[in-house]
């Protein structure tokens, strides 16, 4: 495939509150896991949110504007394990919807029993249990086996992602097992592309001889680049911004693809600007449209991206919102 040009469908099978509050309204939680069991009739409000939240209209709306990939966040629990329930017939409908636009899909496996992050995004906040018990990394490994067998003769299964942000205090001893793990068991299934996250060390010095020593075929190195969660950056100049990209993110890229293609699986626009020291001539508008093509330009230096997000429910956060930053102009009408 060309260089992916890719979007995320985050939001949808993996749910956060800030990308759509009022899920999440009357109960104290920003997790699926409070969703799942707090929430009255919780079920019945997932089913209306899968049924709504993306429809077959976005996945014509992203191939019709050059986008070629997405990036399709789903939860271990896909079959249902309660309290969960199961999104796995709405997650086989969106397979099937981008087979028939001409999209690839990249599956991501976006959380792990015993949450690999404490993030909100893991599934449950503020719990990291995932590599305290081989358990969890076992049941984890048979997910991916399940979703590569469940996916594998649908054309627009590009490839699999084995785990989204495992954090970066975890042993990198534990990560790269389990990731030789999960590659051995996806390769008896499939040549397809496989995506490792660079558990927030993109620089280690181990990851080369990783790659090289266990002869990984067909595999990509995935690192995800923000602005809006450093905080010199939150509080510095637009400069430093530009710096970063220009003289720190784009060097890298192109040395980390020399030994292994690289993603960037996940980037935004958003930025603090109302900390952001600026003078009197600073214009937003013009330097979020600067911080879009210059992030596009810079992430196509190795594999690809993709964008995170396709859609936002939370006006807050338009920056993260990619089918409105199209619509007004700040991204390219056409990629």
């Amino acid at each position: 495939m060309d260089k992916i040009k890719g979007v995320n469908l985050g939001g949808w099978f993996v749910l956060e509150q800030w990308m759509k509050p009022s899920l999440f309204k009357d109960i104290n939680s920003n997790d699926e896991t409070g969703f799942s069991t707090l929430k009255p009739n919780a079920k019945e409000e997932l089913i209306k949110h899968w049924e709504t939240f993306i429809t077959k209209d976005d996945f014509v709306f992203l191939k019709n504007v050059g986008i070629n990939s997405v990036r399709l966040p789903v939860p271990w629990w896909l079959e249902g394990n309660p309290p969960y329930f199961s999104a796995l017939p709405y997650i086989k409908r969106a397979m099937k919807w981008a087979t028939e636009v001409g999209l690839n899909v990249l599956i991501d496996l976006h959380t792990a029993p015993g949450c690999q992050n404490g993030f909100d995004n893991g599934g449950i906040q503020n719990v990291m249990e995932w590599h305290l018990d081989q358990k969890n990394i076992d049941l984890t490994v048979d997910r991916l086996e399940f979703i590569t067998k469940t996916f594998i003769d649908e054309p627009s299964f590009w490839g699999i992602q084995v785990l989204n942000e495992p954090f970066k205090t975890i042993d990198m001893k534990i990560i790269q097992d389990f990731y030789k793990d999960a590659y051995t068991k996806i390769r008896a299934i499939t040549d397809k592309p496989i995506v490792f996250h660079d558990a927030f060390r993109p620089t280690d010095s181990s990851w080369e001889p990783f790659f090289k020593s266990n002869e990984m075929k067909n595999v990509i190195f995935d690192v995800h680049l923000y602005h809006v969660f450093d905080h010199g950056l939150i509080h510095g100049t637009m400069d430093m911004h530009i710096d970063r990209i220009i003289n720190d993110r784009i060097p890298m890229i192109r040395e980390i693809n020399k030994f292994i293609p690289v993603i960037v699986g996940e980037w935004s626009l958003g930025l603090k600007f109302d900390t952001l020291q600026k003078d009197n001539s600073f214009n937003e508008d013009l330097y979020t449209r600067l911080m879009a093509y210059l992030q596009l330009y810079a992430y196509t230096q190795g594999y690809g991206y993709y964008f995170w997000n396709y859609k936002v429910d939370n006006e807050t956060h338009d920056q993260w919102h990619f089918r409105k930053l199209v619509d007004q102009g700040i991204f390219p009408s056409k990629f």
